[in-house]
C-alpha cells in the first residue's frame, strides 16, 4: 500500500503509561526502536523489562554468544513450567533500498491501516502481548502465562533456540505455545522446514590455454547446479505431495552463485547457496546427503586433477518443519477462540518448529498479513490488533484459569 507523507497522520511514539491496554499506542512505541537484525535489540528488550517491572511481572534474559542481543522470558501467574506461551520475535528486516513514503520507524495511520517497519512482522503481535499484561495480571491464573520475546528470527532463529534451552535449563518450559506470526488470525497447523547450505568448489588456478594445468571450480559448480535444477523438477513431478501447502511438495533452489576472476584464468574457487524447503515428513538432511552422493563423480575428477580440490557443503541454517494434528486440543481451542472452523498451512518458516521440537505443542496464529511483511510501507489493519487483543485474553481464560489443565493430556 502506498501513501503520501502528506496523508499520513503520525501517532505518538512515546511510551504508553503503566496500566495502558492500548495495543496501537504500544505498537507506536515498539516500532520506534530500530531492531533490524544486524543491530542490537538490547534497548528494546530493556524497555520491555521495565514494562514488566511496572506491573510486577517476573522476567529473565538469555543472551546471544557475544552479549549484543537478548531474549526476554516473562511469566505471569505461577512461576513454573507448563501453561501457555505467547511468543514473538522483536527483530525486523532492513529498510535499506526500499522506497517508504514515511519514516519507517515512526507509526503512521492511513485510513484503517497502520504503517511502520515491523507493524505486521511481528511487532503488532508483541504489542498486543504487552498491552494485555495489566489484564492478565488481574486474572487468578492456575497455570502460568509465559511471554517469549526473541532475537534473530529473520536471519537464523537462534534466539528461539537459546530461549528454549534457557527455559529447559530452569525447568520453565511451557506446555503450549502460540507463535504470533502474521496469519490474519487464521490458525496455522503446519509449515515447511528450511535448510540452507553453502556449496564451495575448491579448484586449481591456471591459464585457460592449458586446461590440464588447473581444475575448473566453475565447471564443478555447474554440474552441481544442473543437478539442483533436475532435483527441483523431480520434487515437482515425483515428490511427496502434502495437501494444504503451496506448492504441496518440497522444493530446492540456488539463490546465489559466484566464481571466477577473469576469462583467461581457470577458476580456482566458486560457490553457491542452496536451500531446501521441505514439507513435514521429508528429512532435509537426508536430501542433502542425496546431493552429496550425487556429486561423487564431480569430486572424483576434481581430486584426480589435484588431491586438494573438491566440493564442500556447509550448513548455514536449519529451521525444522512444523506439523500439528488438526484434531489436537490446542488447534481445537485456537479455532474456538478466533471463531473459525478452518486452519491453514504456510510454506515459509517460523519459530514454531523449534518450539515444537523442544517439547512445546505449538501453533501459529497472529494479526496482520504476511503479504505486507518485508515491504516498503508495511502495514497492519487496526481491526487485526483488536482481534488479537481479544484472542490473547480469551486463550488465557481457556488455558490458564480452569481447575482442570487442558494441556495435561497432550503428547508433545
Amino acid at each position: 500500500m502506498n501513501t503520501s507523507a502528506m496523508d499520513a497522520v503520525p501517532l505518538s511514539s512515546s511510551a504508553p503509561p503503566p496500566g495502558s491496554t492500548d495495543s496501537v499506542a504500544m505498537l507506536a512505541h515498539l516500532v520506534s526502536f530500530n531492531t533490524t537484525s544486524n543491530l542490537s535489540n538490547l534497548q528494546l528488550i530493556n524497555w520491555i523489562g521495565q514494562w514488566m517491572d511496572a506491573h510486577g511481572v517476573t522476567w529473565s534474559l538469555s543472551y546471544n554468544p557475544d552479549g549484543t542481543k537478548a531474549n526476554l522470558h516473562a511469566i505471569i501467574g505461577p512461576r513454573t513450567k507448563g501453561g501457555l506461551a505467547f511468543a514473538g520475535h522483536v527483530d525486523t528486516v532492513p529498510v535499506d533500498g526500499q522506497k517508504w513514503t514515511s519514516d519507517p520507524f515512526r507509526l503512521h495511520e492511513s485510513g484503517t491501516r497502520i504503517v511502520a517497519r515491523g507493524a505486521a512482522d511481528m511487532k503488532g503481535f508483541v504489542a498486543c502481548i504487552l498491552a494485555a499484561v495489566p489484564d492478565l495480571m488481574r486474572m487468578d491464573l492456575k497455570r502460568p502465562i509465559h511471554m517469549l520475546f526473541t532475537h534473530d528470527e529473520e536471519i537464523t532463529c537462534n534466539g528461539a533456540r537459546i530461549a528454549v534451552q534457557d527455559a529447559h535449563d530452569h525447568d520453565l518450559l511451557p506446555s503450549w505455545c502460540v507463535v504470533g506470526e502474521p496469519t490474519l488470525m487464521l490458525p496455522i497447523i503446519g509449515h515447511k522446514g528450511r535448510l540452507s547450505v553453502k556449496l564451495e568448489a575448491h579448484g586449481k588456478a591456471g591459464h585457460s590455454a592449458y586446461p590440464e594445468s588447473g581444475v575448473n571450480a566453475l565447471h564443478a559448480l555447474g554440474e552441481a547446479m544442473a543437478w539442483v535444477a533436475a532435483e527441483a523438477r523431480h520434487f515437482a513431478l515425483e515428490g511427496r505431495q502434502v495437501q494444504g501447502f503451496h506448492p504441496p511438495h518440497s522444493t530446492i533452489q540456488i539463490g546465489v552463485a559466484q566464481g571466477g576472476v577473469a576469462l583467461n584464468i581457470i577458476p580456482e574457487r566458486a560457490e553457491a547457496e542452496i536451500e531446501w524447503r521441505t514439507v513435514p515428513g521429508d528429512d532435509p538432511h537426508a536430501l542433502l546427503a542425496r546431493m552429496e552422493q550425487a556429486m561423487t563423480d564431480t569430486n572424483a575428477w576434481m581430486k584426480a586433477g589435484d588431491p586438494d580440490c573438491g566440493l564442500t557443503f556447509t550448513v548455514l541454517n536449519d529451521l525444522p518443519s512444523f506439523d500439528l494434528p488438526a484434531d489436537s486440543p490446542l488447534a481445537t481451542m485456537v479455532r474456538q477462540s478466533v471463531g473459525t472452523n478452518a486452519e491453514g498451512f504456510i510454506s515459509y518458516g517460523t519459530e514454531a518448529g523449534i518450539y515444537q521440537r523442544a517439547g512445546m505443542t505449538s501453533i501459529v496464529c497472529g494479526p496482520g498479513s504476511i503479504e505486507q511483511a518485508h515491504k516498503p510501507d508495511e502495514w497492519i489493519e487496526r481491526d487485526q490488533l483488536r482481534l488479537c487483543d481479544s484472542f490473547l485474553r480469551d486463550m488465557a481464560h481457556r488455558v490458564c484459569l480452569p481447575e482442570t489443565d487442558p494441556t495435561s493430556s497432550v503428547a508433545t
